[in-house]
């Protein structure tokens, strides 16, 4: 392949993949970027004081301060979290970092170990305000 272009061989796959890793971000960008257009047209953002008030009846405070804590990076400046919002379908956040970082953050703001967490209820769906409500499951 660096034949054709008068490059050394690795110099040549070198570049296929710099230019296929740059295709694949660039996608990726877009993607997210035109999921969260859809989101903010289908609803008004609300603000942090906003976001807290309607989860104060599910959850409590702290939880639901963590919830927006480790959401917004993710949305803004286009969007703020929600708490009907589907964290992997709507907001586009990865998965793994739900299910692997942000219950660590949440087990060393309670000071326990993240084994103590409970379980996941099979039957809630991933929202932000299910979420905060699992933070609480996890409270002493």
């Amino acid at each position: 392949m660096g034949e054709l272009f008068g490059v050394p061989e690795w110099a040549a796959a070198t570049g296929f993949v710099v230019v296929g890793l740059a295709i694949w971000l660039g996608a990726g960008f877009v993607m997210r970027r035109r999921a969260h257009f859809r989101v903010a047209k289908r609803r008004r953002n609300p603000t942090e004081v906003e976001f807290l008030a309607v989860m104060a009846q599910d959850c409590s405070p702290e939880a639901a301060r963590f919830v927006w804590g480790q959401a917004l990076p993710y949305v803004e400046p286009r969007l703020t979290p929600h708490p009907d919002d589907l964290l992997i379908d709507d907001l586009c956040i990865d998965g793994d970092d739900i299910d692997m970082d942000w219950p660590q953050v949440w087990a060393d703001q309670l000071g326990i170990p993240e084994r103590d967490l409970p379980d996941w209820p099979k039957d809630w769906p991933l929202t932000a305000r299910n979420f905060a409500r699992w933070c609480d499951l996890a409270r002493p």
